[in-house]
Order: C-alpha cells, then sequence, then structure tokens
C-alpha cells in the first residue's frame, strides 16, 4: 500500500515541475506585447533580461531594438524550442536556469518580462536588492493586487520601502486576464521600475534600513515621536523630525518616501550603532 502512494505522490511532482507549476501564463497578444517593451525605452546598446522567455513572444521582438537578449528559461522544452528559433542570431543567448538561482548580469542591464507570478516577491528582492547592483529599468507583467500593492503611495512593508529607497515603481496599464494562455485567475498590470539617479538612502544602506523600517512599523499607528524615541535621545529626536518635516503627532503609517529617508540618514549621522535598530 505504501508503494503505491509513493508512486502516486512522485507522479504528481513530475507533473508539477512543467512551466506553470510557478505560475507562468504566456503572454499572446501582441498589442500587450508591444505595450509590455515600450514601457522600457529601448535602445541598439542595451543589454535585456527576460524572465520566463516560454516560446519566445516577447523574446524576439525585443531582439529587434535591443542589442543583446538573455532569455531565461526554465522549461527544458522552451528552452530546446526558443535555441532552434535564435539560431543564427547571435545576439540572443537562451540561458536554461531558474532565475533564482541565476547570476545576474555585470553590466548594466534592463528587464522586460512576463515572469511567473507566484515567484515575483523573489524575483523583484533579487533586482532590486544587492545582486540586482547592475538593473536600471524594466518592465514586468504581474498580478494586478501585486501591482496596486508595489505601487500605491504609502506602504506599510518594510522590504517595498526598501526598494523604493533605491528604485521608482509605477503601474502603467492592467491587462485583462484573456490575454495569457492559460488565463490566470487574475488581471494583470505592466509594472515599469527605474533606478532613482539619486538614491534617497545609500544603496549599501539597504539591509540597515530595512531593519530600521520593520522597527518602526510594528506598530505603523503609534505616533513617529514615541515609535522613535528608543532609537534617538530627545534632542537628537527633535532635530531629526524638523529636519525630515515630520509632525511629532504623525502616524508612522504616514511618512512619506523623502520622511522615511531623512529620519534613517539622521540616525546614521547622529545616533550611537549601538542604539540601531538591527535585522
Amino acid at each position: 500500500m505504501m508503494r503505491k502512494q509513493n508512486k502516486k505522490h512522485r507522479t504528481i511532482r513530475k507533473h508539477k515541475s512543467g512551466p506553470n507549476f510557478t505560475g507562468q501564463h504566456l503572454l499572446h497578444h501582441p498589442q500587450t506585447i508591444k505595450r509590455l517593451i515600450d514601457a522600457v525605452r529601448l535602445r541598439p546598446a542595451d543589454t535585456v533580461l527576460e524572465i520566463g522567455a516560454g516560446k519566445g513572444s516577447l523574446t524576439f521582438p525585443i531582439a529587434e531594438q535591443a542589442g543583446k537578449v538573455i532569455a531565461a528559461e526554465i522549461d527544458a522544452d522552451f528552452v530546446a524550442a526558443l535555441r532552434a528559433k535564435a539560431e543564427g542570431r547571435p545576439h540572443i543567448h537562451i540561458v536554461h536556469a531558474d532565475i533564482r538561482r541565476m547570476r545576474l548580469p555585470a553590466e548594466p542591464f534592463c528587464v522586460v518580462a512576463n515572469i511567473p507570478f507566484s515567484i515575483t516577491t523573489a524575483i523583484l528582492d533579487k533586482l532590486l536588492g544587492a545582486e540586482g547592483k547592475a538593473f536600471q529599468r524594466g518592465a514586468l507583467m504581474i498580478e494586478k493586487g501585486a501591482a496596486r500593492r508595489f505601487t500605491q503611495p504609502i506602504t506599510l512593508e518594510p522590504r517595498i520601502l526598501r526598494w523604493r529607497m533605491h528604485f521608482q515603481l509605477e503601474m502603467k496599464a492592467i491587462v485583462p486576464r484573456t490575454h495569457f494562455a492559460p488565463p490566470p485567475r487574475v488581471d494583470a498590470a505592466i509594472v515599469r521600475i527605474v533606478r532613482r539617479e539619486r538614491p534617497l538612502v545609500p544603496f549599501q544602506e539597504g539591509n540597515r534600513f530595512a531593519a530600521f523600517a520593520a522597527c518602526l512599523l510594528r506598530e505603523p499607528r503609534l505616533m513617529a515621536a514615541h515609535a522613535l524615541k528608543g532609537i534617538f535621545t530627545p534632542a537628537q529626536l527633535k532635530a531629526a523630525l524638523k529636519h525630515a518635516g515630520v509632525d511629532r503627532e504623525q502616524a508612522v503609517a504616514s511618512l512619506a518616501l523623502e520622511q522615511w529617508a531623512a529620519l534613517f540618514l539622521a540616525m546614521l549621522q547622529h545616533v550611537a550603532p549601538y542604539r540601531w535598530p538591527r535585522g
């Protein structure tokens, strides 16, 4: 009896190892494909990373505009088909890889991708974190709900705040689920991402900023002055709030991006390191 159960279990796992196991829904609508690519404003000198290339509906149109295309795909059958179609086009590189374990380009690069929806956060963490130090700008197709969460003016998620210290995220368009095969359960959206010319906090301080944000957001309705008193001395706090343009009674949840950055930089400059929040 046990052997039969194990055999059934292995069969299910094998079935789920295909491209849709990670939430991949192939984009097939020509106008939406064009809109996604156009959002990045590609140039002939650009290197473009495509994540989840599938059957190449984005790969080859991207290659018409960019100098180099790195198309990453986890499904072996798709990879074989893509390599056959890309033969004779040396500027298209088909990579058989899981993007979560793949090394990102060392040279400046863009991203145009209809990403697997179920690993959206992992992909954004990779691109917008320390690994993505060469990532410049991109357009990603993601679930509509996630797109709204990542781009809304105020966020209570330390991870998203950290991303926004270094990148601008904008939802460009909602895309009907019928533009994909198989259709996802919900509509999608195009999110444009651009690296800030001047980051709000130094890129190398990303982990420390995330710890600072997580500390304050444990009680997002708390007044800023109360949330910060465990970090700043009274004199430091008064100066930091004034410099950041934050009212003492302003709730942590209502802080703008620039206020977050100003408070964090004041901590780095004026507060002894032993008082800094730890991740």
